[in-house]
């Protein structure tokens, strides 16, 4: 990628994320916008998951782009799945650097201070989400630090993020699996009928080898839609607005 068309990709990223998107679509489970987004940004995404695009960590425009890649349009790219959150750690790092370096400070848009900071409330390191409070009351809003809040209050109690174990493939514990389903009680609590496993979304599928319809998984889905005479029926949502 010449330096020229390089920052013209990475224009594109944050034209698309902060003035074509509309702010309800940034925290919302849809799959016709993370299809969008995955048509678009997903050879971008998985560069920039496998390392790559290190000349965007040069400049402030550039590196937010970068950050925005990793930390979120790879949350629409591989939803449901490990890779998800493959670039947080990497996003968390240009977003410490961004702050070291005067950065974030210096941005005059609040809403683009926010996406700088959302990695640290990403991580399942509670001193990180922790710090990351004072910083978002100071450069992004009461909100937004309020979701800090909560997420370190998760980290308190379990450690890690529970609705994170079935894309990362752990095992929840008898309590997280309670607090999964207090989590869906603004709508319905949905346990997978194939691994039994509960999440937030599911799909009511059925085949020709397994006729009965059935709520499964992101995780088991995959298996029934190659099955012959595959059928769907629709998207269980528990909560559209929990993604992180």
């Amino acid at each position: 990628m010449t330096p020229v068309s390089s920052a013209c990709q990475a224009e594109a990223v944050l034209q698309f994320w902060f003035e074509t998107c509309k702010p309800r679509q940034w925290f919302r489970r849809s799959l016709s916008f993370d299809a969008r987004v995955r048509d678009r940004f997903g050879e971008l995404a998985a560069e920039a998951a496998g390392g790559g695009m290190r000349s965007w960590e040069a400049q402030p425009r550039s590196a937010l782009a970068l950050v925005l890649l990793l930390d979120q349009f790879s949350r629409q790219v591989w939803r449901d799945q490990a890779r998800a959150f493959s670039g947080d750690a990497r996003a968390l790092t240009l977003s410490q650097r961004a702050l070291e370096l005067g950065w974030i400070a210096a941005e005059p848009e609040r809403v683009r201070r926010q996406f700088w900071l959302m990695p640290h409330v990403h991580s399942e390191s509670l001193p990180v989400v922790e710090a990351s409070i004072p910083l978002l009351e100071r450069y992004s809003d009461a909100a937004t630090a309020a979701v800090a809040r909560r997420h370190a209050d998760w980290l308190r109690r379990f450690g890690r993020y529970p609705h994170r174990n079935a894309a990362l493939g752990r095992l929840s514990t008898e309590e997280e699996e309670q607090w999964l389903l207090q989590r869906s009680a603004g709508g319905d609590a949905f346990r997978c009928d194939r691994c039994r496993g509960t999440g937030p979304i599911h799909y009511r599928v059925c085949s020709a080898v397994e006729p009965e319809w059935q709520l499964v998984c992101p995780q088991c889905w995959p298996a029934l839609r190659e099955q012959p005479g595959y059928r769907y029926g629709g998207t269980r949502k528990a909560n559209r607005r929990q993604r992180s």
